[in-house]
């Protein structure tokens, strides 16, 4: 299917206040927005242009991760405004006609859109492993619960040189790496991670190395400082180190992001980002490698350089130390990923059972291999899966979003996963099967759940012929495995844009890859004013899936049309589970 190639417009700002004034008329008893709040088609755009430059560098943004913990688990169910802004949502704000989201400042499309070998996912990351030879130690860093110190390479590159804890071998180090270059493929913005292997004598002290204390105070590093955190790891047999290589982010830093609000010294943060869709769709992602700790403080805005001068603000993920059940949290380890840290409905259960209910995952939950901690695949179930405390963005996150997430999770095929898991670079071969055996699983339980509540259907296009036309499509659930072709159904509905039926609703069996749509159902020649891009929406094609147990699927609706001066019916987008559709 041909799709159209206009790029660097930024469209975002005027759907965005649409929307929001659209919804604040419904809520206060107005129907006359309601319609308007419902595009019949997205732009056809592939990038948003949200890199122009920035004449001013944006301030130094601090959070407070306590206050985030506080704000979302306690104050913000108790706040009447945050839900009369939830039931006004309608959805994610920065899509295309194709339902996808554009490459920007936030998020590139990668695995998503084309198969991808390791090593295309490795070489397309920004940075490289530290130079071979002696490493200056810059400072020791006192931030998270792993020792680590900061380090330049012989070429000048800044890293910081991460360790994994003496009685959980390999384990943080192993799910940083893996889990970095599973975060880049899926499209969003990483440092650049790598295991390396170090002996003590590499590590040198200058004279500008220094060293802060427990009370904040600055001084100049002694040998024995370093010893100190040397001290604490625990050597391989040949007497050399292990550690993670995290590079330090190219441009300025400018404070974290936050999955709320926009950024209003950034003249090109647009959108809220709880309606960014990358950011909705990152809990279905993140729940694949139980990245609970999705937070602000392990996000970070960087103040670079653009292609065409100028500079502007990228916005990165961090620290994937604590996924595939790495992490040393609170209530943990068995409760990550399936309560909050606080959990109201947990407490309340226990509460009225007099402490006498047991999480199932407290009965069942064990550590297999100290180098992999909690991260199984047997009690996942990923509509139910939770960070540490609650996230606005996965809040708000549908049954599109999730789909969308679903989709990337599932693009990963069992080779690409068995060698990401063979980059944890384990010891043991059977703790490499094992990572790689559970991320396929919970991969399969993912694809088996969402893409079976949403119609799974993409790369659409029509093809007119004589009788009328056939509407071609892939299942992405019967090519992945999650439905069976011999049981597969559809169910069709064709209207014009006004609503009317063009085509008494009909079930059609099979998984052909295609649709029959009769003369009669298209009608006549379209005769629409074209929008901006030369589009002349004319007809709706509402198609529900068979689910693997009974009803149908949410549906994929379809907008046929002309574009430019050719007069003939072509697909000119579509939207999974459209606000207001039912199963």
């Amino acid at each position: 299917m041909r799709r159209s190639q206009k790029q660097g417009v930024t469209w975002a700002g005027r759907p965005m206040v649409a929307v929001m004034l659209c919804a604040a008329a419904t809520l206060a008893g107005g129907e006359a927005c309601l319609a308007a709040s419902r595009p019949v088609l997205r732009p056809p755009l592939w990038r948003d242009a949200d890199d122009r430059p920035i004449p001013k560098k944006p301030r130094t943004r601090e959070i407070s991760e306590l206050y985030a913990i506080v704000y979302n688990s306690w104050l913000r169910p108790m706040n009447l405004v945050a839900h009369v802004q939830s039931a006004a949502d309608r959805g994610s704000l920065n899509l295309n006609a194709w339902d996808e989201v554009p490459d920007s400042s936030w998020f590139t499309n990668r695995i998503g859109r084309r198969p991808m070998t390791l090593e295309e996912i490795i070489g397309s990351i920004q940075g490289t492993t530290p130079a071979p030879g002696g490493w200056t130690v810059i400072r020791i860093e006192d931030e998270g619960y792993t020792p680590k110190v900061r380090i330049r390479d012989a070429s000048g590159a800044i890293y910081v040189l991460k360790f994994d804890l003496p009685e959980k071998p390999e384990r943080n180090s192993a799910a940083e790496r893996i889990c970095t270059l599973i975060m880049h493929a899926a499209g969003y913005h990483v440092p650049y991670n790598d295991i390396v292997y170090f002996r003590p004598e590499q590590l040198q002290i200058d004279k500008d190395s220094y060293y802060r204390d427990a009370v904040g105070k600055r001084r100049p590093m002694k040998p024995a400082d370093l010893d100190m955190v040397i001290g604490k790891l625990k050597p391989r047999p040949d007497g050399s180190y292990r550690g993670l290589a995290s590079r330090l982010l190219p441009g300025e830093p400018v404070g974290r992001f936050v999955y709320v609000g926009r950024r209003k010294d950034d003249p090109n943060d647009l959108i809220p980002h709880e309606l960014r869709r990358e950011l909705r769709g990152l809990r279905v992602i993140a729940s694949w490698i139980n990245h609970a700790d999705v937070k602000d403080a392990n996000a970070m805005d960087v103040y670079i350089d653009g292609k065409n001068g100028g500079k502007y603000v990228k916005h990165y993920m961090l620290d994937f130390g604590s996924t595939l059940g790495s992490g040393d949290f609170v209530n943990g380890p068995y409760r990550v990923g399936h309560e909050y840290i606080y959990d109201g409905a947990a407490t309340g259960h226990a509460f009225i059972t007099l402490g006498f209910w047991q999480r199932p995952w407290e009965v069942t939950g064990q550590i297999q291999y100290p180098e992999v901690g909690y991260f199984q695949a047997e009690s996942f179930e990923p509509e139910k899966w939770k960070p540490n405390y609650p996230n606005l963005a996965f809040l708000r996150s549908d049954d599109s979003d999730a789909y969308w997430g679903a989709k990337i999770v599932t693009a990963f095929s069992d080779d690409l996963i068995r060698r990401l898991a063979e980059e944890g670079r384990y010891t043991r071969p059977e703790v490499t099967d094992y990572i790689g055996q559970t991320l396929r699983k919970r991969r399969d339980a993912i694809g088996r759940y969402w893409l079976d509540r949403i119609t799974p259907l993409e790369d659409l296009s029509f093809e007119p012929d004589d009788s009328g036309g056939s509407l071609h499509f892939r299942d992405i659930a019967l090519e992945r495995g999650y439905a069976e072709a011999g049981s597969r159904t559809y169910h069709v509905r064709i209207v014009d844009l006004q609503g009317r039926e063009r085509l008494a609703p009909s079930d059609i069996r099979g998984a052909s890859g295609s649709l029959k749509i009769p003369r009669a159902a298209l009608g006549a020649e379209p005769r629409r004013a074209a929008d901006r891009f030369g589009r002349r929406p004319a007809l709706k094609v509402r198609i529900q899936a068979s689910r693997r147990s009974y009803g149908w699927a949410l549906p994929i609706e379809v907008i046929l049309g002309s574009e430019g001066d050719s007069p003939a019916l072509r697909v000119l987008g579509w939207t999974h589970a459209p606000k207001g559709s039912s199963r």
